[in-house]
């Protein structure tokens, strides 16, 4: 994954560039995306899609000296600034420039712009220690900008399964030079959408969509026929996963559906992760999936916050291979959970002999005779064994079962198949994610 974010870093990415659409070639090289392309000038909304933008070069002059040249960087210019050429005082300049006190040798991202349009104005962000050593006197700017219509492109990987019921993840590329933010949640997605390709029993169908932030998945959704649209049942938006932070959660607008449940199951066995409530934390296009009309229950994962957010600092170097693998095992294991996470019915009577070979189902617990020692793991298993009998009424679901009992939904799953494969129970076809959306949570999630 970190290979995958060092390839698409050095480009300088907006929501309309041409460097984004060098990357959507890329990618394409990645998955068979669908490349969806909405002209500069489409409004929906209040939203405006921009033109596509790139820098010439960008200098600041003092008394005829090159103080600061920003021309290869594209984080020193304010995003979609516009071109200027001219003398000024220092107090007309302060205006156009922004600087990061907090690092102050790193230059910041500035995006106002981008979203509103309306405002035509140019900007340069510098390093906070050139910002305080300037005097009064006279400067000159030279920025050169192209503006020219073109159209924002939207990447959207389907991959169908038994039922057109579908999963959906997002993550944007239109961060100039920001690998956290936010490469890394590209490339979990990827990762993701990848392995579930190689699998030919997906019950749920896939979808990842990489877009620019806001813009893409506003125009996505808006230009999308109802039907398509109906056919969305959760998404996970992905970001900021590779830096060195525990994993944070951030629920539905519901707070309470079957990936909510399942998603903060998995979590609960990591290390020190956080969930918090709907934009509790930093937010982003789940607000898009969630609004009115659509409203697709969506959580966001993330490792917010990080130091290096929106500063040149936010690079492949600060990222870890491991994190990314994380991100993706998490990711993995609560799409398992609602790919299998179903109820189960008996096709016996009686008390079953666990440890008679016929059936093989007995968990070794304590045995004084053997000084075998039984464990909090071990007690909690002999009790799922003496319960797990009567939950097969095809009334409760697996996860629940592992909730009740303080166990991880992966060895729950295995050790109940071992029953389907005896011939005792028969597991429901449909999983209990694609049975509703909305679902009360049990007690231990």
């Amino acid at each position: 994954m970190l290979d995958l974010i060092k390839k698409i870093y050095p480009y300088a990415l907006a929501p309309v560039a041409p460097d984004t659409d060098k990357i959507a070639d890329i990618l394409c090289q990645e998955l068979d995306f669908t490349v969806h392309e909405y002209p500069s000038g489409e409004t929906y909304n209040g939203w405006t899609i921009p033109q596509s933008w790139e820098i010439n070069h960008a200098r600041l002059y003092y008394e005829g000296v090159l103080l600061f040249d920003g021309t290869d960087n594209p984080l020193s210019v304010f995003g979609y600034s516009q071109s200027f050429q001219g003398d000024l005082t220092l107090d007309d300049l302060i205006p156009h420039l922004s600087s990061r006190p907090d690092f102050p040798a790193e230059v910041g991202y500035h995006c106002d712009f981008y979203y509103k349009p309306h405002i035509k104005d140019w900007g340069l962000s510098i390093p906070y220690h050139l910002f305080k050593s300037l005097r009064p006197g006279n400067y000159h700017v030279d920025l050169q900008t192209t503006h020219r219509d073109g159209t924002m492109k939207v990447l959207d990987f389907h991959l169908p399964g038994k039922t057109t019921d579908t999963i959906l993840f997002n993550a944007h590329n239109c961060h100039a030079i920001q690998a956290n933010d936010d490469l890394a949640g590209v490339a979990v997605g990827v990762e993701v959408l990848k392995t579930l390709q190689e699998r030919d029993d997906n019950y749920f169908s896939y979808r990842l969509i990489i877009a620019p932030e806001h813009f893409g998945t506003v125009f996505y959704l808006a230009n999308l026929d109802k039907a398509t649209r109906d056919t969305f049942k959760y998404c996970t938006f992905l970001e900021m996963l590779g830096n060195d932070n525990r994993l944070l959660l951030q629920r539905t607008f519901n707070g309470n559906t079957w990936i909510d449940e399942a998603a903060q199951h998995v979590l609960k066995y990591t290390k020190s992760p956080e969930v918090v409530n709907f934009r509790d934390s930093v937010g982003n296009d789940e607000t898009v999936w969630e609004a009115p009309g659509y409203e697709v229950p969506t959580l966001s994962l993330s490792r917010w916050p990080f130091d290096e957010y929106h500063t040149t600092l936010d690079t492949p170097e600060n990222l870890h291979e491991d994190k990314l693998q994380e991100a993706y095992d998490v990711v993995m294991d609560y799409i398992q959970i609602m790919e299998t996470n179903t109820t189960i019915t008996r096709n016996f009577e009686g008390l079953i002999a666990l440890s008679n070979p016929k059936y093989d189902l007995y968990i070794p617990m304590w045995d004084p005779s053997k000084g075998v020692e039984m464990g909090d793991v071990k007690v909690e298993w002999n009790k799922f064994m003496n319960y797990v009998p009567r939950y097969f009424t095809g009334e409760i679901s697996i996860l629940e079962m592992a909730q009740r009992h303080n166990l991880p939904y992966k060895d729950t799953y295995e050790y109940l198949k071992k029953f389907e494969a005896k011939g005792l129970v028969n597991f429901d076809p449909v999983p209990m994610a694609a049975r509703n959306q909305v679902h009360t949570m049990t007690t231990g999630s």
